[in-house]
């Protein structure tokens, strides 16, 4: 009793800090951002392994029993490779002034588990709940019977009963653990996605009401311009300053209609399109500003079907996609364009070599007035990738590292 007592208080404390935790960085839109998450779950995980180890149970002059291995084993799985060694040498750190036998059945149990997890951790981000659910589970109850009931025969302290208590707390208490932090996991990513549509409501509204209001007059300068232009008789230096303001009135127009775009998503002309000969058109009209950036353009064209949208706005999702590229790459570079089908999926990677973008920038792409270009940049270019796409019923998936460049990949559906 004595033990199952001191387990139970044990999970009240990783319970209570769990949700402390929670409670403090995600409400109020308190997000952590990406680069800090792991350090921050490293610290958590770190303090509920010491706190457990406060609150164990001493079984046999050599062995002491918690509810440690639950941080440790969470903490490893949702954060990464570098999370799993650090959590790894806290745990064996903070066992070594306990001393006893039990050391090295802790520096084994560690070593082993962290492997495992580390063999698993690429595949547990794409799996269920359920899954990760019966992952964790399982993991505990393996745990128990090796640090345990094995090393109890061994010792001479063997006691069954002792054991189903065990076992049964640890492994019920890491399932409870793991759903809970599945539950405010979700929630997380919901409240993440609503303030991204809430941003992106505002925006679109905003365009709808504005972009046709500014650009009647807008239109009316531009004609104006040119009609100075055309007059042979005016001064050099004013022919010049009539050029430049074409130049930023043309610009003013382009993202004028990036707004429209971006507030009118979904095709208005559906039509067959024929993914190779798009692309082969956004080369003819890319490739200059390619080879202004030094930039080689390699396309490779598996079998690929017809898929259903208007081929003007799918033509601007590969020339912003691609014009990002080129102009990540300003030292020159490989832009690869494959295209593929599968699944019933029309799929298209395009890749680059240029400077890349970090996890946070990645995670923020396509955000209303997210640019990696400064003063220079809107962010609306991705914003309408990301709409376009979406009202042709595809989704847009984006892979990057710094220093290594980026993959972004385009799936549709295939037409019939």
């Amino acid at each position: 009793m004595i033990l199952l007592k001191g387990l139970l208080i044990n999970l009240l404390f990783i319970l209570l800090l769990v949700l402390f935790f929670s409670m403090i960085l995600w409400n109020k839109q308190k997000f952590l951002k990406i680069e800090y998450q792991g350090l921050f779950l490293s610290l958590l995980c770190s303090a509920l392994i010491c706190l457990s180890l406060f609150l164990s149970i001493p079984v046999n002059e050599n062995f002491i029993y918690d509810l440690r291995f639950i941080p440790f084993l969470l903490g490893s799985i949702y954060g990464g490779k570098r999370v799993t060694i650090i959590l790894g040498i806290v745990l064996i750190l903070v066992r070594l002034p306990f001393g006893g036998d039990g050391i090295w059945l802790t520096i084994s149990l560690v070593v082993v588990s962290s492997l495992a997890i580390l063999w698993l951790n690429p595949k547990f981000g794409k799996k269920t709940t359920n899954w990760r659910l019966c992952i964790t589970t399982t993991f505990s109850f393996i745990y128990s019977i090796f640090g345990f009931l094995v090393p109890s025969f061994y010792y001479g302290f063997n006691n069954i009963m002792t054991f189903c208590i065990y076992s049964i707390v640890l492994t019920s208490s890491t399932f409870f653990v793991t759903y809970l932090t599945e539950v405010l996991r979700t929630t997380y990513i919901l409240q993440l996605g609503a303030i991204k549509n809430e941003k992106m409501e505002i925006v679109s509204h905003l365009a709808a009401s504005i972009s046709h209001e500014v650009r009647n007059p807008l239109t009316s300068v531009k004609g104006f311009l040119q009609l100075i232009l055309e007059h042979r008789d005016i001064p050099d230096n004013c022919h010049q300053y009539a050029s430049l303001a074409l130049d930023e009135t043309v610009r003013a127009s382009d993202i004028i209609n990036d707004y429209l775009t971006f507030a009118k998503p979904h095709p208005e002309v559906l039509v067959m399109l024929d993914i190779e000969k798009e692309i082969l058109k956004c080369k003819e009209i890319i490739g200059p500003l390619a080879l202004k950036n030094s930039v080689n353009m390699n396309m490779v064209f598996f079998h690929t079907t017809m898929i259903q949208g208007d081929p003007h706005k799918f033509r601007q999702v590969l020339l912003n996609i691609c014009k990002n590229a080129i102009e990540a790459m300003p030292k020159g570079g490989t832009l690869s364009i494959v295209t593929t089908t599968n699944d019933n999926k029309t799929v298209v990677h395009i890749a680059d070599t240029g400077h890349g973008m970090s996890p946070e920038h990645v995670a923020r792409l396509g955000e209303p007035y997210f640019s990696l270009k400064e003063q220079k940049g809107t962010g609306l270019g991705m914003m309408v990738v990301f709409r376009i796409v979406e009202g042709m019923g595809g989704n847009v998936k984006v892979s990057s590292e710094e220093q290594f460049g980026t993959s972004i990949t385009l799936s549709f559906p295939n037409a019939g």
